[in-house]
């Protein structure tokens, strides 16, 4: 309201676990022994991330986020909000994002406002994060993701190799630079009967010689025997493209003038959006870095931001509830 230009990406930030976990690590010799269900669905990852022993999700979100400032040449205490997710953190409640909010010293007028949209936090944020500077409640936001789902997986089902810790994080306000992405429109598309088909929780322990109701294992991640791999394959594969050929029709902007930054889970997926997009980039990490949950996006983007030659930037999430969403953003001409 009053200002000049468009809200736009600022800077943007990176930061991975320190330690390179390989297909041939011991921790998934029982899968290599034992395959389990859905393994193919995982198939072609070769590398992932993990937390150090002196990192934890804080750690490399702070990490992030002082890049993407940098990045911005912006202080904290140019930070109006810090949208975004510590996941899973050390408690279900509150969520890590106050302890980024503390270690980067921004203001105690600045709200950390926590998302719970896996995997689509950082697009939902960034939306979020849009609207409100654009409708004048403040300057500048900073958007951070970060997880580190490694230590909360069943090192017994396929899902696990998939697993990456990583951080992303984004600055958004507004810039009258035309080099600069700014968002145009959005699009989602949900299926709430597919609530669980995907979780994060905590699962009963089965102690001998009698169960214990009380005895429960930390949260790990599920994918539901029975409607795990329909959700996939009735809605994680075909509506994401889908809802991306809305918003780029409803804009009339072509697939081949874009970048396509998505949410990255296997090959199989990947190829089957790539495929039915079609964008001039699909942004892939897949065999170094494999699923970063929220932090795919963020990640993808910082590592590839500044080689982005399209003037069209399409950031793709997939929640598990279900729901994809995308944004789209738009620039006059990339930086020469």
């Amino acid at each position: 309201m009053g200002q000049a230009g468009n809200v736009s990406i600022l800077g943007v930030g990176h930061s991975l676990g320190g330690i390179t976990r390989g297909n041939d690590d011991p921790v998934f010799a029982e899968l290599r022994a034992h395959p389990p269900p859905n393994s193919d669905i995982f198939a072609g990852l070769k590398c992932r991330r993990v937390l150090g022993p002196n990192e934890s999700v804080t750690t490399i979100m702070i990490a992030a986020a002082k890049t993407a400032l940098a990045g911005a040449k912006l202080v904290p205490e140019d930070v109006g909000m810090l949208l975004g997710s510590g996941s899973v953190g050390d408690y279900y409640a509150p969520n890590a994002l106050s302890v980024v909010h503390q270690a980067l010293g921004l203001s105690s007028n600045c709200r950390a406002l926590a998302l719970n949209t896996e995997y689509s936090t950082f697009p939902d944020a960034m939306k979020i994060a849009n609207d409100l500077i654009a409708c004048g409640t403040m300057k500048t936001a900073l958007v951070v993701c970060g997880i580190d789902w490694t230590q909360h997986m069943n090192y017994t089902e396929a899902v696990c190799v998939a697993a990456s810790d990583a951080a992303g994080a984004a600055v958004v306000g507004w810039s009258t630079d035309v080099s600069k992405f700014h968002l145009v429109d959005w699009e989602n598309e949900t299926d709430s009967s597919l609530y669980g088909a995907f979780r994060m929780a905590p699962r009963p322990i089965a102690t001998a010689p009698t169960p214990l109701p009380e005895a429960f294992t930390p949260p790990t991640m599920k994918i539901d025997d029975t409607i795990g791999r329909k959700a996939i394959m009735s809605f994680g594969i075909p509506t994401p493209p889908r809802v991306v050929a809305r918003l780029l029709a409803r804009n009339t902007v072509t697939a081949s003038d874009t970048t396509l930054v998505a949410h990255q889970v296997s090959t199989m997926i990947a190829e089957q959006w790539k495929s039915a997009i079609a964008p001039a980039l699909y942004v892939s990490t897949l065999e170094d870095l494999a699923d970063m949950v929220s932090a795919s996006v963020p990640v993808n983007l910082s590592i590839t931001f500044d080689q982005i030659r399209t003037n069209h930037l399409v950031l793709l999430g997939i929640g598990m509830e279900m729901h994809a969403t995308a944004l789209l953003y738009s620039r006059a001409s990339p930086v020469a």
